[in-house]
């Protein structure tokens, strides 16, 4: 069965700023973002997936947009060099972080793909280690592994007192 208009217009509005919170730290760049927002909202619209409910329909949204992150970063990789130089503040001054906060964020950006993203869905949308490994379809123990990595290179760079849970 084929994703009608208004569900789609719905889906986006609903899920297009988290979304965007989790993939601009990624690719650090706002027009990547938007795009690789476009192919996920496509994808969920010509694939037509089946959900069991809400949280499904996020967790599948939140993969593909991973993949298409992923996808996006590969290929760049090997077919052009992008400035990296403009993420700093447009993503979070609106959410009121002060200047140590953008401090840590700027060193989270920094972390390897597989570092940054478990940060991201951990810390910063607050998901739990379980729903990070069903989201990211890795195992429990290698998001608790990938978080203890994260935090020991956070704590080595950051100045000050770096809190975690």
């Amino acid at each position: 069965m084929k994703v009608q208009n208004d569900e789609l217009r719905w889906v986006i509005d609903q899920y297009s700023n988290q979304l965007y919170r989790i993939c601009f730290p990624i690719l650090k760049n706002e027009q990547d973002t938007k795009d690789v927002l476009q192919e996920t909202f496509l994808a969920y619209y010509t694939k037509s997936p089946v959900f069991s409910g809400e949280e499904h329909r996020k967790a599948w949204l939140i993969h593909v947009s991973q993949n298409k992150c992923r996808e996006f970063l590969r290929f760049h990789k090997r077919h052009a060099c992008l400035p990296l130089d403009e993420m700093e503040e447009k993503l979070f001054i609106a959410d009121g972080f002060g200047r140590n906060e953008r401090d840590l964020l700027a060193l989270i950006w920094e972390l390897d793909y597989k570092l940054k993203s478990v940060v991201i869905l951990y810390y910063i949308e607050g998901y739990s280690t379980e729903e990070v490994a069903d989201l990211l379809r890795i195992s429990t123990t290698s998001v608790r592994k990938r978080l203890q990595r994260a935090r020991e290179t956070l704590k080595k760079e950051y100045e000050g007192e770096f809190v975690y849970e």
